[in-house]
């Protein structure tokens, strides 16, 4: 019975970001846990937009009350990182914005994933694109991962310009990212 009742809240939570009602969603997932549950499973979702959606809003949940999202940051982090490698940009923008802000918000969560997401990031430094390795070198300096030192300074004179979803990070030289992260480490 209970598990019948929790897929209708993911279905219910669908249905109104299908309908764009953001707000009200914003209000259920802060208020009851089996809502922001579903926000969170809407992260696996076939659809992009719903994905995208589901990552702007738990983004909302984080400035309206951060603290329900807190106890959900080790499920949540990696497979915000992980969708920052989709193609749809919507879906990659709105994981870099999530896992930038979920990093900044709570540290003490963060460095206890630590191992989990260094390797990943790392890889996104190996393997993605100029912007995707904008935002590792971006999370990596925040979360002063020294393991990652090496393949940080790769890219320290590299002038392919990124654009990212942050200020001040808009046709910055990938190199510029990298050496800040170099400071922060």
């Amino acid at each position: 019975m209970g598990f019948l009742s929790f897929g209708s809240k993911k279905d219910k939570i669908k249905k109104l970001i299908e309908r764009e009602r953001f707000d009200e969603i914003v209000s259920m997932a802060v208020k009851d846990k089996k809502a922001l549950n579903a926000l969170i499973e809407l992260l696996d979702d076939p659809a992009p937009g719903i994905r995208g959606d589901a990552l702007l809003l738990l983004g909302m949940v984080i400035e309206q009350r951060g603290e329900v999202i807190e106890p959900h940051v080790g499920k949540i982090l990696p497979k915000a990182i992980e969708l920052t490698k989709n193609r749809n940009p919507y879906v990659k923008e709105n994981a870099m914005i999530l896992s930038y802000e979920i990093t900044r918000r709570f540290p003490g969560k963060v460095m206890g994933l630590r191992d989990t997401i260094v390797e990943d990031l790392i890889n996104e430094l190996r393997e993605g694109d100029k912007n995707t390795k904008g935002f590792a070198l971006i999370l990596l300096g925040e979360i002063g991962a020294v393991g990652a030192k090496e393949y940080i300074e790769e890219l320290v004179n590299v002038e392919d310009k990124v654009i990212l979803p942050f200020e001040g990070k808009k046709w910055v030289p990938l190199g510029e990212i990298a050496k800040e992260a170099l400071e922060k480490l």
